[in-house]
């Protein structure tokens, strides 16, 4: 067996790993709740062979949820892959282009000026804000010569600017009116139905499997621009594509999960190390990696002191705050040595 076949073995086999986990804790995460309902029971209700009352617990309630976490979390993992080629920085995600802040500065907007809308254009008005936000990076960081250093700082700034008039809607809103946006912004899956999986479910999907056609160019990407043109790459015009696709996957799942924190920087740096760096296999292995996450934080905060909610947005931010400190320890470790 050749160096190339086992390397696709084994990124296979994580793969393989990977799915059975998710599905894993997806039905644990059924399980859990207010109401505890054994795996057999999650079984027979998801056929219909229960009472009622667990089966409209499952079907109504979890089962949507934990379809939302897969879905967000496989997004913004693969937001985070594509992000950090493009920028060709391994710290670099989402939230540091301001793409997760625009897009909670909109959805935050529509819920607090427009509490009658559908929750089916709540991702809509996160996908523009997320939008407005990159073209407002890009046109500051000069759209002819698209820099990936120059991507990353004017993105901080712009997400800081974002952050900011997200604090200026929560203090100036009435006490009674922020409750469910605040509930919001930290990253929970509570009350979400199927109505949200049916508004999010086919642009992401058709969203993720873009980006598997666009694994190659993901790669030369991050071989630079003098040898990316080299071998034939358009690097302006690809970059601003893959910034669009990475934008649309962490803006739309912003839009109904809201903010989870450390997703887009963790899951690539952890699917790194299983399978290295090339996107064909990264990129699967990064959607698993996310959904695994968000699943296993919606499912924890909820078992932890139930009927009381924790929030999967604050769980993943208590992973993620250390695993961010020990990547950059461990990077100052790399330069000095």
């Amino acid at each position: 067996m050749d160096f190339k076949t086992h390397r696709s073995t084994k990124a296979f086999r994580v793969q393989l790993v990977l799915f059975v986990a998710c599905i894993t804790a997806s039905m644990v995460s059924l399980g859990l709740g207010a109401v505890s309902i054994p795996l057999d029971v999650i079984i027979n209700s998801l056929f219909d062979l229960e009472g009622p009352k667990q089966t409209y617990i499952i079907w109504k309630s979890r089962l949507p949820r934990v379809l939302i976490a897969l879905m967000a979390g496989a997004s913004l993992a693969v937001s985070g892959v594509i992000v950090q080629a493009i920028v060709r920085n391994p710290l670099a995600s989402p939230k540091i282009m301001g793409i997760n802040s625009g897009a909670a500065l909109a959805a935050l907007g529509t819920i607090m000026f427009l509490p009658e809308m559908p929750v089916t254009y709540l991702p809509v008005a996160a996908a523009l804000g997320g939008i407005v936000a990159a073209v407002i990076v890009l046109f500051a960081a000069h759209l002819r010569q698209v820099s990936p250093a120059r991507l990353a700082l004017v993105g901080i700034a712009v997400g800081m600017v974002c952050d900011a008039g997200v604090d200026y809607l929560l203090v100036t809103a009435a006490t009674l009116e922020i409750s469910n946006p605040l509930v919001w912004l930290t990253g929970s899956l509570w009350a979400r139905t199927w109505a949200h999986v049916h508004s999010i479910w086919l642009p992401l999907v058709s969203l993720l499997g873009l980006t598997m056609v666009l694994s190659y160019q993901l790669d030369l990407q991050q071989l630079g621009d003098q040898t990316a043109r080299g071998l034939g790459q358009s690097t302006n015009k690809m970059r601003l594509l893959l910034l669009g696709v990475a934008t649309l996957l962490a803006s739309i799942s912003v839009g109904v999960v809201g903010v989870i924190g450390f997703i887009g920087l963790m899951s690539p740096h952890i699917s790194r190390s299983l399978v290295g760096g090339r996107h064909r296999v990264l990129l699967p292995t990064a959607a698993l990696v996310g959904a695994l996450l968000v699943v296993l934080a919606d499912a924890v905060g909820r078992a932890i002191a139930p009927p009381i909610e924790v929030s999967a947005g604050i769980l993943s931010a208590m992973l993620g705050a250390p695993y961010f400190i020990w990547i950059m320890s461990r990077s100052q470790k790399g330069q000095s040595a």
